[in-house]
């Protein structure tokens, strides 16, 4: 947790990057699960899952932000830098610094997979980005990034068609 000493020596701050990201998670998993509730119980078992289960956990996030945040204010600040607060301050550090192309970057991918979704569907696109995403922005070397994808392809064919026995949206030319 990130605290800022003033002038007295007493004063902290909420991790307010953290903590809206958080609060924005919980709003769009909530919002996911209410709409996975109006399909038939079939159709809407893994995304009330998956919602649930994101919900929960970001909703850990928020009050473990809030309790750390609360239990630092109580603390008397050392004007040490811990691990965790090193961690802290590189994330802080790359959002504020991160150049127009980093960002143009990281959206083109996001951007690119859900195009691909759209047009090739789940099959091809999951383990297809994974490959080159791992491969050309990650700079993993070709056998992790090749394992990977086999393994993300074979779990999502599992888990939907086998396990599940649920249609995925084949995509626009499949």
């Amino acid at each position: 947790m990130k605290t800022t000493d003033t002038p007295t020596g007493t004063a902290t701050r909420p991790p307010a990057v953290d903590l809206v990201l958080s609060l924005g998670l919980v709003a769009l998993f909530a919002t996911a699960f209410l709409a996975a509730n109006e399909w038939s119980v079939r159709a809407g078992l893994f995304p009330r899952m998956v919602t649930g289960l994101g919900l929960a956990l970001a909703v850990l996030h928020v009050v473990l932000l809030l309790v750390r945040w609360r239990a630092d204010g109580a603390a008397e600040p050392t004007g040490t830098v811990e691990a965790d607060d090193e961690a802290d301050l590189d994330v802080e550090y790359i959002f504020a610094h991160a150049g127009g192309r980093a960002w143009a970057a990281a959206l083109g991918w996001i951007a690119a997979f859900f195009v691909g979704l759209y047009v090739l569907g789940l099959f091809v696109t999951a383990p297809l980005f994974a490959l080159t995403y791992l491969r050309f922005s990650a700079h993993r070397s070709w056998t992790f990034s090749v394992i990977y994808a086999v393994v993300t392809g074979a779990v999502l064919y599992l888990a939907f068609e086998v396990a599940l026995r649920l249609q995925v949206p084949p995509g626009l030319f499949l």
